[in-house]
């Protein structure tokens, strides 16, 4: 996860409080699925196991303890041979539109990355990371139109710096001009701190 040198991060209470309820659900939804149908058809298979276990041997007691046994150990064996419920994080924003479309401060938000936005920003290059990181908090647009805009940079910077390599200090100066105009001109901050 990246970090601003000056630490800031986003502090809208409503929509941290999202992301954090977004990230509850999918783990709760992902460790509830398929569990239930399963858990019911067992219980209903000793019951009937137990019936004729007592008509047949004459013995309901017995019959109730062989059922337990039968219950506790069936339980024991799915609890250690269940696989973990893994949750698909890109998918855990989906309510809100993705990761992509939270606003663009949410880039250094620790929740954000625990969901989905490393998945999100799988094949964004470390210079360009690096500059969005630093233009986050001034970016009016979404994260995915600063991440864009980081990378129209880096070509624009390709094109109109000659005779030396680019440095992320050459990206960072023409997408913070484009960042500065985009501000003025954006009726209301998204972002505002």
């Amino acid at each position: 996860m990246p970090a601003r040198a000056d630490g800031w991060r986003p502090d809208d209470p409503v929509l941290n409080g999202l992301i954090h309820k977004c990230i509850e659900q999918s783990h709760r939804k992902n460790a509830e699925t398929g569990s239930m149908t399963a858990f019911f058809g067992g219980g209903i298979v000793l019951t009937i196991f137990g019936v004729i276990l007592a008509a047949g041997t004459g013995n309901p007691l017995l019959a109730i303890a062989v059922v337990i046994a039968m219950a506790a150990a069936g339980l024991l064996y799915a609890g250690i041979n269940a696989p973990a419920p893994r949750a698909d994080p890109i998918r855990i924003l989906d309510v809100l539109g993705g990761p992509g479309n939270l606003p663009a401060g949410y880039l250094v938000y620790p929740a954000a990355w625990r969901a989905g936005m490393p998945e999100f920003l799988a094949n964004v290059g470390n210079r360009q990371l690096s500059v969005a990181t630093r233009l986050c908090r001034e970016h009016p647009g979404s994260v995915t139109d600063l991440i864009r805009l980081v990378a129209n940079a880096e070509v624009h910077a390709h094109q109109h710096v000659y005779g030396r390599a680019v440095t992320e200090a050459d990206v960072y100066r023409f997408a913070h001009r484009a960042t500065v105009e985009w501000a003025r001109i954006a009726p209301v901050s998204m972002n505002a701190a």
